[in-house]
């Protein structure tokens, strides 16, 4: 018998399944699995994306002094039962989780071709935000910008600087929904507030802005 009280004789290639019809498990729809999962396990700690409406996550553990691992999750649920086929790891350790859902947390155990142990997750229902770096450097067409993060907060202190001209300072506060980011630009030292919309992409962002007094497009990279 396995942590859940139903057997199986090897749960790498044969995941437990809570009912007798295993074809009716794989083809049954994923349910309320949100749009991203914070894994712990052991040391590891993980960050499983979800493909769209689908129950299939790209997935990525992070250990201090380690190479990151990748792989492909695939999720099935029935009620509150959790299997999870680990496929195209990088490390080539493949791997196969079983666990119980509650709330937004997962807990359960897992078997891999090396190991395996205990593991635990807490489902997030909102889109993954990008991390939002400590510094942008930015270009809005002549005008250079250094926008640099206070603390952990969502406000920066932005300057611009252009050959010939006064340089230009303002603060920004920014606002995400998923990959897509909204900034506004307020106490600018010209009076010229603005408003930006982009989608940041990985260390890179971009869109375009509109001001009291022109606009135009923009790019930032971010550290």
């Amino acid at each position: 018998m396995n942590y859940y009280g139903y057997p199986y004789v090897n749960s790498y290639f044969q995941p437990p399944v809570p009912y007798a019809n295993q074809q009716e498990y794989l083809l049954r729809q994923p349910q309320d699995l949100g749009r991203w999962w914070q894994v712990e396990e052991g040391a590891w700690s993980g960050v499983w994306t979800r493909r769209g409406n689908s129950n299939v996550f790209d997935a990525r553990w992070t250990r201090q002094g380690a190479t990151p691992i990748t792989a492909v999750m695939t999720v099935n649920v029935h009620d509150r039962f959790v299997s999870i086929s680990r496929r195209n790891s990088s490390d080539g350790n493949d791997c196969q989780y079983v666990g119980i859902i509650e709330g937004n947390r997962v807990r359960g155990t897992n078997v891999c071709i090396r190991g395996g142990g205990t593991w635990s997750a807490t489902i997030h229902r909102r889109p993954l935000q990008p991390d939002l770096g400590r510094r942008w450097e930015v270009q809005e067409g002549a005008w250079r910008g250094i926008w640099t993060r206070r603390g952990n907060s969502n406000t920066f202190d932005a300057r611009w600087t252009r050959q010939g001209a006064t340089p230009v300072t303002a603060v920004l506060t920014m606002t995400q929904e998923g990959n897509n980011v909204r900034i506004l630009r307020r106490n600018s030292s010209d009076g010229n507030n603005c408003e930006y919309n982009g989608r940041i992409e990985g260390r890179r962002a971009s869109g375009t802005f509109t001001c009291n007094q022109g606009g135009g497009n923009w790019t930032a990279s971010i550290s």
